[in-house]
């Protein structure tokens, strides 16, 4: 059954709206018109979708809404869309017309399920094409290791090792940073590239090591090799496809997912420079 006019509801965090490439991409070959809301990166994430792209906010008239971030304001937001499908949370079960329970298992399988809703496959992993405009302004030596040691996410996810892995190694080294953030450690430093020139920068490196964060997401759709470094997290729930993954000790209290670690030196991410060095050359022979 061809589907009408889609509002979809996109994820709020840039990894969370990678992970959900897949389930949009079979919206959008389902649907005659896709609407999708989303922050200030969406425009460019998704813009081979042929959607229209619109900043987050009040609804627009749609047939169908499809929520992906489980919160009550967002179903709020669609309550005038006849259908609406959306994860049960935050006490939002009555606004929506086809609820899909929570899953277990990684945020990607979730996002999958509410297409499935709808009868739809989410096929593959998220992927980023390359275009021959996205590489003005690209100013990166090639085969440089590229390093993402910032998140918005706090003390439980940022690994303190990444000025040792400067020094230690081989080659030119850069280092990406947000928009707003600082980082006052060795190395060439970007700061806030658009998505398409950190794209075209990040497929000029050997590899990205990174934190469990958006840009670590957003590189293995780009098809860069990726090191993450995982402490409060864990790749079986929020890991990007095809990554290579260094996990801090096996600790009762992990994965946790919280922004504050109650303990001294966040245990989780007691992680050797030479441990992620190591995981650096198994991504790059993948």
């Amino acid at each position: 059954m061809r589907l009408g006019r889609v509002y979809a509801r996109a994820p709020n965090h840039l990894g969370d709206g990678v992970m959900a490439l897949p389930a949009l991409t079979a919206l959008r070959r389902a649907c005659d018109t896709l609407i999708i809301a989303a922050p200030a990166w969406g425009e460019a994430l998704y813009r081979d979708l042929d959607a229209t792209v619109i900043p987050r906010g009040s609804a627009p008239e749609a047939e169908l809404a499809v929520l992906f971030p489980p919160s009550f304001r967002v179903a709020w937001e669609a309550r005038a869309i006849p259908r609406r499908v959306g994860v049960r949370a935050d006490w939002r079960g009555a606004l929506l017309t086809d609820v899909v329970e929570p899953g277990v298992g990684h945020r990607a399988e979730e996002y999958a399920a509410l297409v499935a809703r709808l009868g739809l496959t989410a096929e593959g992993a998220p992927r980023y094409a390359a275009r021959p405009d996205d590489e003005g302004g690209v100013d990166v030596p090639e085969g440089h290791l590229a390093l993402n040691p910032l998140s918005p996410s706090g003390a439980p996810v940022m690994w303190r090792g990444f000025e040792a892995l400067i020094e230690a190694a081989p080659g030119p080294v850069v280092v990406y940073v947000g928009p707003g953030e600082r980082w006052d450690g060795p190395g060439e430093v970007r700061v806030g590239l658009p998505l398409p020139t950190l794209a075209a920068s990040l497929r000029r490196a050997r590899a990205l090591v990174s934190n469990d964060s958006g840009v670590a997401h957003f590189a293995r759709a780009a098809g860069v090799p990726t090191v993450v470094v995982y402490g409060s997290t864990a790749p079986a729930r929020t890991g990007p496809a095809g990554s290579v993954a260094v996990e801090g000790p096996a600790l009762a209290c992990r994965p946790c997912y919280k922004k504050r670690c109650p303990y001294p030196g966040v245990p989780c991410l007691r992680i050797s420079p030479e441990t992620v060095l190591a995981a650096v050359g198994a991504a790059e022979r993948r």
